[in-house]
């Protein structure tokens, strides 16, 4: 056993320091992902993968957190934290997220280190006027524009069909661009000027004995309270903005946090992950789709296109969860080719699965929540809503896009070992 008190100054300094390199370096070992993809569909589409971590625990309190690498035998790959805190470093609790490789089905290790250089960042955020819109990228490709303020009525633009309102609006994704940089969406078309790309908004919208129409801006309207968080690395980009509903442009009666992951392209597409979490801040509140109509919620305006195809998927009723998507396809300008997007609904959506509506005449088409009739939110009770969008080349492949739903619905479980 070393005696520490006999040691001159100058070597007890630099034996501690030594013993703290190997204490440093056994904390950073490297960690093991144990991923189970059953079928295989995950690494099959490329899709999204996450898994709860303490970094602190698994490579101690010193860890970077932005030089994180995994790797399967010589391939390595990027993988990205996203911290539960949004002040980067002070907590090491949070999620992994990358993007299933292709390989065999099962099982699968995957080696989690800390690598000698941050990995170049594959997505990138970029905000306009100072906070109103912020435009998301992939190497200098654009992915989406999310729409926090309130976006200027377009000159030529027909007058509100309400007296005294105005279709000026926020809160919503538009452009959304397909892989080639072609516009997918429409915002402020002339047949119904209320309509923006990729929206969520409700046509009856009751506070006490009153109803306005936040789908149609009128007299409900969601406005801004903070941007909760806007980063982005080599994996997928990350906006959680907060916005409040305000009555008459007044009282607030519902908080909306919305969370959107822009994922980076893969092989056959990309996910964008929406989840949109809706508190009532008073009594008396409910939302609704039209009557008799049964429109409203998480919807799709496409923009024109050529060639254009609409499917609506719908597994057999024996299915537990029933494989549910809709698409929407077809030659954009601006493209190399046909390319489309897919709605995917969570399974853990109240009602799953909602009504598939569309309407070829005004290209549109949403999982209706919840239809012809009224939901009750309850004050300081919580309603999520979680919708993948998936951006492909080419037309509805459903071979494809049953996997894509397949790694959505039961996403690959994930151990970290050491």
């Amino acid at each position: 056993m070393i005696d520490l008190t006999k040691m001159q100054p100058q070597r007890h300094a630099l034996f501690l320091f030594m013993i703290g390199a190997v204490l440093v370096g056994a904390a950073a070992a490297d960690v093991t992902l144990v991923v189970s993809d059953p079928d295989g569909a995950a690494g099959r589409v490329a899709a999204p993968v996450s898994a709860r971590i303490d970094l602190r625990k698994q490579f101690g309190d010193g860890v970077d957190f932005t030089r994180l690498q995994f790797a399967e035998g010589d391939s390595i790959a990027p993988i990205q934290f996203v911290p539960d805190s949004v002040e980067r470093n002070t907590k090491g609790t949070g999620t992994l997220w990358w993007l299933m490789p292709p390989g065999a089905k099962g099982t699968r290790r995957f080696r989690l280190s800390v690598a000698d250089q941050p990995p170049s960042g594959a997505l990138a955020i970029r905000t306009i006027q100072g906070g109103d819109y912020y435009d998301v990228s992939e190497r200098k490709r654009p992915v989406l524009r999310y729409n926090f303020g309130n976006v200027p009525v377009p000159e030529g633009t027909p007058a509100h069909f309400a007296k005294g309102e105005s279709y000026e609006r926020g809160d919503y994704i538009s452009p959304l661009y397909g892989l080639s940089g072609e516009v997918l969406t429409d915002d402020y078309p002339h047949d119904h000027a209320h309509h923006r790309g990729v929206w969520w908004s409700w046509p009856v919208t009751r506070w006490r004995d009153e109803v306005f129409d936040i789908w149609a801006v009128v007299g409900v309207h969601a406005r801004p309270e903070v941007m909760r968080r806007a980063e982005s690395g080599p994996v997928l980009a990350v906006l959680e903005p907060t916005n409040l509903w305000k009555w008459r442009d007044q009282d607030a009666i519902v908080r909306e946090e919305v969370t959107i992951r822009a994922f980076r392209q893969g092989k056959l597409g990309r996910a964008i992950d929406v989840e949109v979490r809706l508190t009532a801040l008073v009594d008396g509140v409910a939302i609704g789709g039209r009557p008799k109509a049964g429109y409203g919620g998480f919807c799709l305006r496409a923009a024109e296109c050529q060639e254009r195809k609409i499917t609506l998927h719908a597994g057999p009723d024996t299915e537990a969860p029933r494989c549910m998507w809709m698409d929407y396809s077809g030659i954009f300008e601006g493209g190399n080719g046909p390319s489309g997007v897919t709605i995917m609904e969570h399974t853990s959506n109240p009602d799953y699965p909602n009504p598939q509506q569309e309407y070829p005449g005004v290209n549109c088409i949403m999982p209706a929540f919840p239809a012809a009739r009224e939901v009750p939110l309850l004050k300081g009770k919580t309603l999520v809503l979680k919708h993948r969008l998936w951006v492909h080349p080419g037309q509805a492949d459903e071979k494809q896009l049953s996997d894509v739903w397949s790694a959505y619905a039961h996403p690959p479980k994930v151990r970290v070992v050491r």
